[in-house]
């Protein structure tokens, strides 16, 4: 640590014990909005050596940089800013962070309380500015620089720090009262001489002893022995261990996978063999969604992006239907009749895997082979659109096949998550797939994705669309550190590709200005305005070539280091008409093998 000997006045005191105790707790990110009520903080952030700092002049853009942190690290980042709407500017983040159970920290710096209401300049009400969605939320009081109020700022960080970790998950808010000066300067008398700025090392009692949990994991071997036709669901989660259980549980019980993208369950070990890559097209066709009857679904993360596996689980709601959570929450917006399985999801998918082979049961082995004849028929009938054509489906699979192994990998929301899991083939070459699928929006993708290259210290990938990009460009043109390596790829389709889906298309106008809002923005000169190496690719050839330079593994030549922008073109309509005829070919070899 860097410090000065003394805290010269109370808040720069209180403001370094605040950050000591975090990065005392693992905390070492943290994004910086501009402002003066927040300059304590941001004086202790920078004279503390355990952090690595991110500067945003866009406080919403910061707030999703560290949800990226958060989602590649596991540890949340802190998001400080100044007082008023800079605050405000966290909200989708901290609806994303909670939706997706993601840690997350807010230090929104604040006003002295007495001024709340009284038309004093920059200031709102911050105290439970963010409504439900954190985890915690603590307005603390004017700095106190006594052993009482050290205990009470202890109480609070490590109090937000347990609610950030969870589970579930989430962001927590420390609302941070500073009255004037805010700089560091020396005030005669403010702080007690010998007080240093730390906290407690244990400001909150442990949690508290109560019944051991319950035997998750014997409760699900126990189900999967009464099993012939059970089918394990992987959903999009945030704990990369997640998927690997669901496919060491898969293997021992011979059960089909189906896994979501963001699961952990589609890129990895065993993956080839037990996941499903075809899901999603096969169960579009209803013959195949009925002939494929399961007398047991095990259900872990959250809901999957598929709609077509959604309808599956809707249409088999007679059968058990088990969702596995380390929290007693309801996660069945589907009404399937689920029944929670409470325990950590790791351990009791390890649990169930290693039950005594005496006792484990397997699945009928035609039922299988039934699932992956199905999968293969689909997979096989979409290849020579993927291998001959230039649509979006194709762009999701070249990349998926081109990422080295162990490639922080970043999908967008919108089309490119629908299109990767579709199109893209289950292996098992490792890949850590991140995104956003809690509120899933498209907001903030492009500083999530900065931000989870900046926490993965490797060159990472993220597959957007063109609104996601503009929606966020503000992330491109900050003035960000040379080091953060991310290989952006865009699909440039001139508009909201994910539209032709719905009903609406066939109403134009207002379908087109209104719905599809097709923009004609120039991305190379973004890019060249931000300083960013920019491509045009037209070919599934020319897209894994620039993979290969961009992504090239640390201490060999490549084209550079740093952010830099891959835009992939396609025509809208035209590769709407190829991803049908796609999807259509898929479904009719898959009706082929019930």
């Amino acid at each position: 640590m860097n410090r000065t000997p003394a805290a010269p006045n109370r808040n720069t005191l209180w403001a370094r014990a605040l950050v000591d105790g975090l990065a005392r707790r693992g905390v070492s990110h943290a994004c910086l909005g501009s402002g003066s009520r927040s300059a304590p903080l941001v004086e202790a952030l920078a004279s503390d050596d355990r952090f690595t700092l991110h500067p945003h002049v866009d406080e919403r853009s910061a707030a999703f940089f560290a949800l990226g942190v958060g989602a590649a690290s596991g540890r949340p980042a802190a998001v400080v800013t100044t007082s008023g709407t800079a605050a405000a500017n966290l909200f989708p983040a901290v609806v994303e962070a909670s939706q997706s159970e993601i840690p997350f920290l807010a230090l929104t710096a604040d006003r002295p309380a007495a001024l709340r209401g009284t038309d004093a300049n920059q200031t709102i009400d911050q105290r439970d500015l963010f409504g439900r969605y954190p985890r915690r939320s603590i307005d603390l009081e004017l700095p106190e620089p006594t052993a009482a109020g050290f205990a009470s700022l202890g109480a609070a960080v490590e109090a937000a720090w347990r609610a950030a970790l969870g589970p579930p998950a989430g962001p927590a808010h420390l609302n941070v009262q500073f009255a004037k000066p805010l700089e560091p300067v020396r005030v005669p008398g403010d702080v007690p001489a010998g007080l240093e700025p730390r906290l407690p090392d244990s400001a909150t009692p442990g949690d508290a002893p109560g019944a051991p949990p319950p035997d998750a994991g014997g409760a699900l071997a126990a189900l999967l022995r009464g099993a012939r036709r059970p089918l394990i669901v992987c959903g999009p989660n945030q704990r990369p261990g997640i998927g690997r259980a669901a496919l060491a549980l898969a293997a021992r019980v011979r059960a089909p996978l189906v896994a979501d993208p963001l699961s952990g369950a589609r890129f990895g070990s065993g993956a080839e063999r037990w996941t499903m890559s075809s899901a999603d097209l096969a169960l579009r066709a209803d013959e195949v969604a009925a002939a494929l009857r399961p007398d047991l679904i095990v259900r872990v993360g959250r809901a999957p992006t598929s709609a077509a596996v959604c309808r599956y689980l809707e249409r088999h709601a007679a059968a058990p239907q088990f969702v596995l959570d380390a929290t007693h929450r309801w996660r069945d917006h589907l009404a399937t009749s689920a029944r929670p399985l409470t325990g950590d999801p790791v351990a009791t998918l390890d649990r169930a895997a290693a039950a005594d082979p005496e006792e484990a049961a397997e699945a009928e082995e035609a039922w299988g082979e039934r699932w992956r004849a199905v999968d293969r028929a689909a997979r096989a009938a979409v290849e020579p659109s993927l291998a001959e054509m230039w649509f979006e489906g194709a762009i999701a699979d070249a990349m998926a096949e081109s990422l080295p192994e162990g490639t922080p990998w970043f999908i967008g929301n919108s089309m490119p998550i629908r299109d990767v899991d579709a199109f893209t083939r289950a292996t098992d070459r490792p890949l850590r797939t991140l995104g956003l699928r809690g509120a899933s929006g498209i907001d903030g993708n492009v500083s999530a994705a900065l931000g989870a290259a900046a926490a993965s210290g490797r060159p990472a990938a993220a597959l957007i669309g063109d609104l996601t990009l503009l929606h966020d460009v503000g992330a491109l043109l900050a003035d960000r550190s040379p080091g953060i390596p991310l290989h952006l790829v865009v699909i440039q389709n001139r508009g909201g590709g994910i539209f032709h889906m719905l009903p609406i298309r066939e109403h134009d106008p207002p379908f087109t200005p209104y719905v599809v809002m097709p923009q004609s923005i120039d991305l190379g000169a973004v890019a060249a305005a931000a300083g960013i190496p920019h491509r045009l690719v037209s070919s599934a050839a020319e897209l894994r070539e620039a993979l290969k330079q961009a992504l090239k593994p640390p201490g060999a030549e490549s084209e550079g280091r740093g952010l830099r922008l891959t835009e992939a073109c396609v025509e809208r309509e035209h590769n709407w008409k190829q991803r049908a005829a796609a999807i259509e070919s898929a479904k009719e070899a898959a009706r082929r093998e019930i």
